[in-house]
């Protein structure tokens, strides 16, 4: 890697950390009616009085305070730098795997997949940390983000794969999304419902199934299958382990749909190469 690519990554980190800063803006006010993301600016949840600048710097104010509000000496959450330094490496990460690549040889589609990766970023970790907290999932990031998919989908055709070489390409794009969003939401709703009949309760909450539609209108419909496949492995492993701590049924599915949305978005190919592996071993084992 050339020495003007740690440069990218390190500039790429640190404006990770700032909206990293914004995320966490986010995360506190959008489950809270009558709080604007935008205004009144910063300030102390505890005594509410407002965050000088110099006590604003993403990460390093929380060292530099020691985890302490300036005014009131309230503790300031360990939430705020988690989620700066997650925001920051995940956009290292992205950057890696798509900016890199785009400076090195000019694929404008990488630099569009860099853009798409950079804002579900940001979309998925505020929505798991509003899910754990709260266990809702706004309909601001979810709604507005599957009619911002659907135009995504038109103006840049080449996030998703083309579904008739025939077609023009905003067609085949708008095409990819629609159905993505069918599957990413239906297939929730339909395990939702076939819950409800088996346990006689809500199995899935409304959330995650327009959750699901959102991503399916980015990733497109085969990618979406494997974020679902992905979340219920990641919800099934860790679940259970969180039931044996907490003894707490309830399992909130849109940090699992995140995690496996991003895992599914860097490691795709990684995903389809082991589900070939797998089709290769029971080919193997039916034909011995």
């Amino acid at each position: 890697m050339a020495n003007l690519d740690y440069f990218y990554l390190i500039s790429t980190f640190l404006y990770g950390l700032v909206i990293g800063s914004f995320l966490n803006v986010c995360i506190y006010r959008l489950p809270r009616e009558g709080l604007s993301i935008i205004r009144p600016s910063s300030f102390c949840p505890n005594c509410k009085s407002p965050i000088q600048w110099y006590y604003n710097i993403p990460l390093f104010s929380f060292i530099i305070l020691r985890g302490r509000c300036s005014n009131c000496a309230a503790r300031i959450s360990f939430r705020y730098p988690l989620v700066e330094l997650i925001t920051g490496c995940l956009f290292v990460l992205a950057a890696s795997i798509y900016l890199i690549p785009y400076i090195n040889s000019g694929d404008v589609s990488k630099l569009i997949r860099f853009i798409l990766s950079v804002y579900l970023i940001g979309i998925l970790i505020v929505v798991t940390f509003i899910d754990i907290e709260f266990r809702i999932i706004p309909d601001e990031l979810t709604i507005s983000g599957i009619v911002l998919a659907l135009l995504a989908s038109i103006f840049f055709p080449a996030i998703h794969k083309p579904i008739a070489s025939q077609l023009p390409g905003f067609l085949n794009g708008l095409i990819s999304s629609v159905i993505g969003i069918i599957t990413g939401g239906g297939i929730i709703y339909l395990i939702g419902l076939i819950g409800k009949l088996i346990f006689r309760k809500e199995a899935m909450g409304f959330g995650d199934v327009k959750l699901m539609a959102f991503l399916g209108g980015f990733l497109g419909w085969e990618p979406t299958l494997y974020t679902f496949f992905v979340a219920c492995l990641l919800g099934s492993i860790i679940g259970i382990i969180l039931y044996f701590i907490t003894k707490d049924h309830y399992i909130a599915f849109g940090p699992y749909i995140a995690m496996a949305a991003l895992i599914t978005l860097f490691f795709e190919f990684h995903i389809i190469y082991l589900i070939q592996q797998y089709q290769e071993l029971i080919r193997h084992l039916i034909i011995n």
